[in-house]
């Protein structure tokens, strides 16, 4: 278990780390609120999309194509986010802060944690490149119903967009960089395997050394924009937004899963992707489109730290009962 634990922490620690080093930064005076705001419009509309098109478009994606499988993750995420952002205008008293504390609480890290943690369980650890291909591919598909379904949200719940209607809500989803740039990975990738293609050589190294500053300055922005208001209800909503997060959603998608007849590899991948820490993309576009950036920097931070032990503890769950070997 301690193995596991470690692993888990080589891969979340250096996110705290240089989240911690924007909090020094910003303190100092060496980045401000502009260089925060610069920062989230860069990885937003060119950080993360080049960096999922670079996964997707080299991904194995052959031989591994299940519906029945795709399909579940699908709904169960679609359905995730209706119960709790219905949950959310119910209960919470701060109107303005649902959509954020909503997206904090299902938008799980796909494109930044998943892969490397796809790699170790599935590839290093476990040499099974088709499991492995399987969650890449799941991975492009919920990227884009996360988006989707976040776009929805903030038109639905940001008072400048209520007007917008059906037509405006489509409209930010058809534009969402992120959600263009997985439909083209995903185009390339079927192209470019069937045409035995690949990228030229400099276009790659291109692509490859971009992606390698999207981490970093996306968590030095989270650690900037890191506040603490004191234990008052903003603080309430980001604990319990981490442990729907972290605790809840994973637990329940197994269940369900399991109900529906998902085993061994396929219920490992399930349980995964859904008990990540919160998006880091989650966080920017939550800032970029005017919510509350105290709750998801919080989340995310939070979710970065403790999703070392939980992810560790649901792994070792899992090889104690028999669902991976």
């Amino acid at each position: 278990m301690l193995e596991h634990m470690s692993e888990s922490i080589n891969i979340t620690m250096p996110f705290i780390f240089i989240a911690l080093l924007g909090v020094l930064l910003k303190r100092r005076g060496l980045i401000s609120d502009e260089f925060v705001n610069q920062g989230n419009k860069i990885i937003f509309y060119f950080g993360i999309p080049i960096t999922l098109f670079n996964h997707i478009h080299r991904a194995d994606l052959s031989e591994v194509l299940d519906l029945n499988f795709l399909i579940f993750n699908s709904l169960w995420l679609i359905a995730f986010f209706i119960v709790v952002w219905f949950l959310a205008r119910k209960l919470m008293k701060d109107k303005d802060s649902v959509s954020s504390f909503v997206n904090s609480a299902y938008r799980s890290s796909l494109s930044v944690v998943g892969p490397p943690l796809l790699v170790l369980m599935f590839y290093i650890n476990n040499y099974n490149p088709i499991l492995l291909s399987k969650g890449i591919l799941a991975i492009s598909v919920l990227l884009i119903i996360s988006y989707a379904t976040a776009s929805i949200l903030f038109a639905a719940e940001d008072p400048n967009s209520k007007k917008a209607g059906f037509k405006g809500i489509l409209i930010s989803i058809i534009k969402n960089p992120i959600i263009i740039a997985v439909i083209i990975g995903l185009v390339v990738n079927f192209v470019f395997t069937s045409l035995g293609w690949q990228l030229p050589t400099f276009a790659s190294n291109t692509v490859n050394s971009f992606s390698g500053i999207v981490m970093p300055l996306a968590m030095i922005c989270v650690g900037a924009n890191l506040k603490f208001h004191g234990f008052d209800r903003k603080f309430k909503y980001v604990m319990i937004s981490s442990f729907v997060k972290l605790i809840i959603m994973p637990i329940a998608a197994v269940a369900v899963a399991y109900l529906f007849g998902f085993r061994g590899g396929d219920l490992t991948i399930i349980m995964l992707l859904n008990a990540l820490p919160m998006a880091v993309g989650a966080y920017v576009m939550q800032a970029e489109l005017g919510g509350d950036s105290y709750i998801g920097a919080s989340v995310l931070m939070l979710t970065m730290v403790i999703s070392a032990f939980t992810l560790t503890l649901y792994i070792f769950l899992f090889r104690v009962m028999g669902f991976l070997v």
